[in-house]
């Protein structure tokens, strides 16, 4: 018997060491996740306009064409409960912060990651952010575990790294991703609006529970930002009309009543919903609701005038 568990002992050791080596290695692959945190360790005090969001802000909201320092702490899918809690993690040191841009899209209200297909993306903030969230489940604290890419192209994406010295950092100087280009959108892209409208749908009663807390994450910010003397922008990006022709017209309603509402209560607040902006063109898109990179130069440039023009408002 002694013999016998000697050697599964012996037979896991190597194993286990395999398995460390190969989460250290992965941890050690720079990211969009670390390169953000990094980014605002040492350079959040000199941000004037901050930017927050899903992918519709990562990829439609570029900080280059803002007349003030910017930056942008966006990334895919990513909820206000995580807007709020990177907001929070660094408002602090934010000394020169005018404005909070809050991109508030038509599933945000109802969407939690946890439920949601993507919730392999939590471990970026436990590993890279030290998110506290899930501190002790196994799946959000393991790159092995939580990382939806096989245990193959895990290696071979470590190995693209230490050999070759290939990140997966897609985010430019200031947190903008360039990946939503046209060279590279799919040839029916402008068709899947219907399809990405009734992923992005939830039944509203079920969601309660989602809504009342995305609601507690955006007062968090609003209220911190408020006693700051800090402005919201609170923006919704546009989309094309095969997605907006689509969507479910009370999620869409409850998205437009929750923001104005925060408008109505916080006087540091504005709320500008593009969801249907006419400026916007085909052209514009990388998908049915995402821009890509020069609808973003558009979108920001409307965003920097519309911030430009409220210079003297102050949410005192």
């Amino acid at each position: 018997m002694k013999r016998f568990i000697k050697t599964i002992i012996l037979f896991f050791i190597p194993i286990s060491l395999g398995l460390c080596i190969l989460e250290i290695g992965m941890r050690a692959v720079p990211n969009s996740y670390s390169f953000k945190k990094n980014w605002l360790d040492k350079n959040i005090s000199s941000v004037h306009i901050w930017s927050f969001g899903s992918s519709h802000g990562l990829y439609g909201i570029n900080p280059q064409y803002f007349s003030k320092p910017a930056f942008n702490s966006a990334h895919v899918s990513q909820p206000l409960k995580y807007d709020a809690f990177i907001f929070n993690k660094y408002i602090e040191k934010a000394d020169s912060l005018e404005w909070v841009i809050l991109p508030v899209s038509y599933f945000t209200m109802t969407s939690k990651m946890e439920l949601g297909t993507e919730w392999w993306r939590i471990k970026n903030y436990r590993i890279y952010y030290d998110c506290p969230y899930h501190k002790y489940e196994p799946k959000y604290n393991f790159e092995i575990i939580g990382n939806p890419l096989s245990f193959y192209k895990q290696i071979k994406r470590v190995g693209r790294y230490w050999i070759k010295g290939s990140d997966d950092n897609s985010c430019d100087s200031l947190g903008f991703d360039r990946g939503y280009s046209k060279e590279n959108r799919g040839d029916n892209w402008y068709m899947d609006g219907p399809q990405r409208a009734k992923f992005h749908t939830n039944d509203l009663e079920k969601s309660q529970p989602v809504i009342r807390e995305n609601i507690a994450c955006m007062e968090t910010i609003i209220n911190n930002c408020a006693e700051r003397n800090v402005n919201v922008l609170i923006v919704t990006t546009p989309v094309c009309s095969t997605y907006y022709d689509c969507v479910d017209s009370a999620q869409y309603s409850l998205m437009i009543r929750v923001c104005e509402s925060f408008v109505r209560q916080y006087s540091n607040v504005r709320y500008l919903n593009l969801f249907k902006d006419s400026r916007f063109v085909e052209d514009d898109f990388h998908d049915s609701d995402h821009l890509e990179t020069e609808g973003a130069a558009k979108l920001t440039g409307i965003l920097d005038e519309y911030i430009s023009g409220l210079s003297s408002f102050s949410g005192q």
